[in-house]
């Protein structure tokens, strides 16, 4: 009898789950844990995908068609020919621990924003955010018609937090635990296993269709897709290009091939070292198969070619340009022997991170049969963000660089970041860009500086990533802008 009953009992709690995980609980298989979920310091993609539009929101965001769309900000205006930004707040928002949102709490937000995000200073300068009743005002001495895409697109994303919270910051200048104004609520982060929303009850917009999303991290590609296949998760993101033929086949999975979310970046050290010298540079872009990169890592999927610094997209310039974009041995020889190249080791440093590495080792194979010796250097993620700060320790470092919506957000082109940037003529043309009167002037800068860039060449793009998804044929109406979110999505 005994046994009978713990039979009937272990019955009703699988069939309880099941229906659970059927109709209410989305179980997803992410590829990278994140750093932090304070989205505004950190532009790691995992943080955005989990906590972005999830847990905390923005004053404004893109639509799908790349449109920005009013969030946090009812609506918005550009005033006195783009020299002034309005932004007016939405009505009876509160925050996940019950309080309302404030004009404050906005305005403390976005001063923050401007403080930890650089790129967000060459549009604004010295300008600050102030309160004007239920207004949210900044007004600059040039213009900024850059910066609603800004606001709702930058990779530190400009969300909104209790003023609170960012005056409480940790020691490393992070917020921890804040609530948010989103649909869901972080109810769970267990380091190194999940990370669990819930959806709030009292979230001001349209009610999600989904009550709770378990984000698993599961780093095996392997692992992620054999989950999927046995019905153990419901998404997967990061598919491996040695699964999608199998996938492909599979009528129980959806498979979810994005634009182009990213580029490979091959960037070169202009502080010191041999990397310094454009001939060597020219040469190097001349010598490599850029097929051959990527195809290193992505396989025969997930991946597109051209040298183009940006995506797919308004942006684009014609990459047949590039008069360096393409193998010309010949050429090559000719401005390697003009260079100061003596036989030296060449030090290639990358992260082993989503097999990047795989491409740095080929990049090297390829060097070497051309006559330039290397050295490899692969570390973990963390290692080489320290490394490659130290510009005495390498000469070209390979890595991945999510998709921007602005050239003045690729960290690369300026002479802060790690490879440095010492040409003044594009730099004046990157900062007129920032401080363009329209989009569409900004974008007749940018195709001017891209073919500047492509001469100076201060990186090669060998091509650009398309991430594939994957997900169960019973998940609905998954939003693909800028990753991928699941506020309208649903099981059947």
């Amino acid at each position: 009898m005994r046994r009978i009953l713990l039979i009937l009992i272990a019955c009703t709690l699988f069939v309880s789950c099941v229906a659970e995980r059927d109709g209410s609980v989305l179980s997803v298989a992410t590829a990278q844990e994140p750093p932090t979920l304070d989205v505004m310091v950190s532009s790691s993609v995992s943080g955005r995908n989990i906590a972005v539009g999830n847990v905390y929101e923005r004053l404004l965001s893109i639509d799908e068609d790349g449109n920005i769309v009013p969030c946090l900000a009812s609506a918005y205006e550009l005033m006195d020919a783009g020299h002034t930004l309005v932004l007016t707040l939405q009505q009876d928002v509160h925050f996940h621990d019950g309080s309302v949102l404030t004009p404050e709490d906005v305005v403390s937000s976005l001063n923050r924003w401007l403080s930890v995000y650089s790129n967000a200073r060459k549009i604004t300068g010295e300008s600050v955010f102030h309160a004007d009743g239920n207004n949210i005002v900044i007004e600059a001495s040039s213009s900024l018609s850059l910066l609603p895409l800004m606001l709702a697109s930058s990779p530190q994303a400009a969300v909104v937090l209790p003023a609170s919270s960012v005056s409480s910051l940790t020691d490393n200048g992070l917020v921890i635990d804040a609530p948010g104004t989103g649909p869901y609520v972080l109810a769970e982060w267990a380091t190194g296993a999940y990370i669990e929303l819930k959806a709030f009850d009292e979230y001001w917009g349209d009610k999600p269709e989904i009550d709770e999303i378990r984000y698993n991290f599961v780093s095996d590609p392997v692992t992620r897709r054999l989950g999927l296949e046995s019905g153990q998760y419901d998404f997967i993101d990061m598919v491996s290009s040695d699964d999608v033929p199998s996938l492909e086949k599979n009528s129980s999975i959806e498979l979810h091939k994005g634009g182009e979310t990213g580029s490979i970046v091959i960037v070169f050290n202009k502080k010191e070292g041999i990397s310094r010298d454009q001939d060597f540079r020219r040469a190097i872009s001349l010598l490599i198969d850029r097929e051959e990169l990527m195809r290193s890592c992505y396989g025969d999927y997930g991946f597109s070619l051209h040298s183009d610094y940006m995506e797919n997209g308004k942006w684009s310039v014609d990459s047949s340009l590039d008069v360096y974009g393409r193998e010309d041995e010949e050429l090559a020889t000719k401005f390697l022997d003009a260079s100061s190249y003596e036989g030296e080791g060449v030090r290639i440093l990358s992260s082993n991170l989503s097999n990047i590495d795989k491409i740095a080792i080929t990049l090297s194979s390829e060097l070497e049969k051309e006559g330039i010796n290397t050295e490899i250097i692969i570390m973990d993620w963390a290692s080489f963000m320290e490394k490659r700060r130290d510009p005495s320790s390498w000469d070209i470092y390979v890595s991945a660089a999510s998709s921007v919506v602005l050239p003045v957000e690729k960290g690369y082109l300026f002479a802060t970041s790690p490879g440095g940037f010492d040409d003044k003529e594009l730099s004046s043309m990157i900062s007129e860009l920032a401080s363009s009167s329209s989009i569409e002037d900004a974008v007749e800068i940018w195709k001017r500086a891209q073919i500047g860039l492509w001469e100076y060449v201060p990186v090669i793009i060998p091509g650009h990533y398309a991430t594939v998804y994957a997900s169960s044929s019973s998940l609905y109406d998954i939003d693909f802008t800028d990753g991928y979110h699941f506020r309208n999505a649903f099981l059947d």
